[in-house]
């Protein structure tokens, strides 16, 4: 016959199988949200590297403008400078 030591036994098993397999599920759940989390902020961190890229381009390119408006200016003035002497 089955001692009550056995039956205690065995639905302690069940019970703790039942309840590791639920926090499995769980768990499993959890993650999956963390990496759809996740892959929202990767989406977003490339946009920002894209616009700061492109604001880097464009602030060189207005170096580039200013420094050549600055050559333009100088010859001016050479050539004015020139014209009254």
């Amino acid at each position: 016959m089955i001692d009550p030591i056995q039956i205690l036994l065995f639905s302690v098993v069940v019970i703790l199988t039942v309840l590791i397999v639920i926090l499995g599920w769980q768990l499993l759940k959890t993650l999956i949200e963390v990496n759809k989390i996740l892959t929202k902020v990767n989406g977003l961190l490339e946009g920002a590297a894209s616009i700061s890229g492109k604001l880097g381009t464009s602030v060189k390119d207005l170096t580039g403008f200013a420094h050549g408006l600055k050559t333009v200016l100088n010859f001016l003035k050479v050539i004015k400078g020139e014209g009254k002497s």
